[in-house]
């Protein structure tokens, strides 16, 4: 007599029932790897395919930071991570559509699960403090800084650090003197050590009017606040605003200790009015 014995599956013990299979769902494995590239690989079964690609993911996110200081860098690295979250997410839901007879192994536990979710929220999480730390974003809410600068723009800035060197011209965020809460952009006119003189709105350094170029808006006949020629001590620098007429800088509140100085803007990253308009021509703009 002959008789047809079906055969075990792997993994199964003898004389117990067979495991039901559980398909891969292609629209979950899309999804996961869309939100993180390898996670969809790793509900598929496919571990080491996984890791390798959040580990890919992860070195770019990491990297990316640097990027940051370049408006078009920056672009360029976001459209990296698209382009590799859409590429993992296509081929991890290609691949479930032929897993409909999938057995969940041991790396198919909650435990790897949860350690894998564990390990992209640190990623993700000392990642984004540390881009936060170097390149900070603060937003313009006076016109001071007209027409360089308007309400409403949020700048990415770059964090200035004890051995960077302060110039004339530049733009420096500082924390208002009376406390550390309260953030201001101005633009440096006086160096410590140097003479300065405000009248009219122009600056004279040590006794000589220092050409400002184009950023320096001032209108005929309009009331400036002057300052009498005064020394910088040490470690002070003289800021003001590029709107001349707009009078809330060094010449209402005094020079800046550098201590104060925390970052340098460098572009627009995106500028919306306080009824909610967007300027989008001003994307990406230089701030200086």
């Amino acid at each position: 007599m002959h008789l047809n014995v079906p055969p075990r599956r792997f993994g199964s013990k003898a004389g117990a029932a067979p495991e039901p299979s559980r398909p891969r769902k292609p629209w979950l494995a899309a999804s996961l790897s869309l939100l993180w590239p390898g996670l969809g690989q790793i509900y598929n079964g496919r571990f080491r395919k996984g890791v390798v690609l959040m580990c890919v993911a992860a070195a770019w996110q990491v990297l990316g930071i640097g990027a940051v200081e370049s408006f078009q860098r920056w672009m360029w690295s976001l459209a990296g991570t698209l382009i590799l979250s859409v590429c993992a997410a296509w081929e991890a839901g290609r691949q479930a559509r032929g897993l409909d007879e999938y057995l969940p192994g041991p790396r198919n536990s909650l435990s790897v699960y949860l350690g894998v979710i564990a390990l992209m929220a640190t990623v993700s999480l000392l990642s984004g403090q540390a881009e936060r730390r170097a390149y900070p974003i603060f937003v313009v809410a006076q016109t001071s800084m007209r027409p360089t600068l308007r309400p409403g723009d949020r700048l990415r800035c770059q964090t200035i650090g004890p051995r960077d060197i302060i110039r004339r011209g530049q733009l420096v965020v500082f924390a208002y003197p009376t406390g550390r809460d309260l953030y201001f952009v101005k633009r440096v006119v006086g160096l410590p050590g140097e003479v300065v003189e405000v009248s009219d709105g122009l600056v004279y350094i040590n006794g000589d009017p220092i050409d400002e170029g184009y950023y320096a808006s001032r209108v005929p006949g309009f009331n400036s606040l002057d300052m009498s020629p005064a020394r910088l001590a040490p470690g002070e620098y003289y800021l003001m605003g590029d709107n001349r007429h707009a009078n809330f800088d060094s010449r209402s509140f005094g020079p800046v200790n550098r201590a104060r100085m925390v970052a340098r803007p460098l572009y627009i990253i995106y500028s919306e009015s306080a009824r909610g308009e967007m300027f989008w021509d001003r994307v990406g703009l230089p701030a200086r």
